[in-house]
């Protein structure tokens, strides 16, 4: 951008909806306004605003300039703020988060009310998606992100929690059919897989054998792609499946389900808080990073399973 006083006029319009509006608010005159939209829409090459005799709107690619300009002012208030050392001026505006299906769904949404009434002037939109993202690409905030981070290097990452993942089936389907001692028994049984939406690609199977991270084969008659939909699958005794801790901690608390194969629990799984390195990181991005982070002993809690819960089940 040539100039920042024309996005400023920009954003004053798109406010008022009129150039007279904002010519009031900036101390310029409409003519001066409407020339520094016009400038600003010559360097962007595209329409910004839709304007008649009687009104003005904003073109498709106007609102989502628009969106994007009202929080880089923002930031910029807030990083003249800082400076300065002012330090009243709360979070605000849009903050978007990634987090994966699972985690999301049952750690992260619970909590969001919670956040929300603490920063009332911020507005959060939230991707639940296991895929992986880019976070500058695709203008994510901050991201949740599980197991191993390949591209640290340009990311802020705290380790928010650990989940263990745990082979889990009904108490109904394993008087039925047993329980198996060892991961290589898995073939005998029906094992119900989950398929990764991102890649369509079944999520592995994996245990620690003899001090070894190993996969190993599970087939049977049922995939889905949904994390409630294995486990109500599983309660419903269609077979064996290998979910999160903390995905089935309140059917295994419940006794819906039984867990089998403990002594083979792979590594635990980290989770990881993150967001890009920059020198600046805008307090929307800060609050909500030691929201989370203020918040690791009750993610902890949620997935505690409860112990010794075997039901009379009897292996083979």
């Amino acid at each position: 951008m040539k100039s920042l006083s024309n996005i400023q006029a920009f954003v004053r319009v798109a406010e008022a909806q009129s150039f007279t509006g904002a010519s009031n608010s900036l101390g310029l005159s409409a003519s001066a306004v409407s020339k520094a939209v016009g400038r600003l829409e010559a360097d962007l090459g595209i329409k910004l605003f839709h304007r008649t005799t009687r009104s003005i709107s904003l073109t498709p690619d106007g609102t989502r300039f628009y969106e994007g300009c009202k929080q880089l002012l923002f930031d910029l208030d807030l990083l003249v703020a800082e400076i300065q050392g002012n330090h009243q001026l709360a979070p605000r505006g849009q903050l978007n988060l990634s987090v994966p299906e699972a985690f999301g769904r049952v750690c992260v949404v619970p909590v969001l009310r919670q956040f929300l009434q603490a920063f009332p002037d911020l507005m959060l939109d939230v991707s639940i998606d296991d895929h992986a993202v880019d976070l500058a690409a695709e203008g994510i905030d901050v991201a949740i992100r599980t197991g191993p981070l390949s591209d640290r290097a340009n990311l802020i990452a705290s380790r928010l929690t650990t989940y263990s993942m745990v082979v889990c089936a009904s108490p109904e389907y394993l008087s039925q059919h047993g329980s198996p001692q060892h991961p290589e028994q898995l073939p005998q049984y029906a094992c119900l897989n989950f398929r990764n939406r991102a890649t369509g690609r079944f999520y592995p199977w994996t245990f620690s054998v003899n001090g070894s991270r190993e996969q190993y084969a599970a087939t049977g008659a049922l995939v889905v792609d949904n994390s409630d939909a294995i486990v109500q699958s599983t309660i419903a005794g269609l077979g064996l499946s290998q979910m999160p801790e903390f995905l089935g901690a309140e059917a295994l608390s419940k006794g819906d389900l039984v867990e089998v194969l403990q002594p083979y629990r792979p590594p635990e799984i980290p989770v990881w808080i993150c967001y890009l390195d920059r020198r600046f990181v805008a307090s929307r991005i800060r609050a909500f990073a030691d929201f989370m982070l203020g918040r690791k002993n009750d993610f902890a809690a949620m997935h505690v399973l409860s112990k010794g819960n075997n039901h009379g089940i009897t292996s083979r």
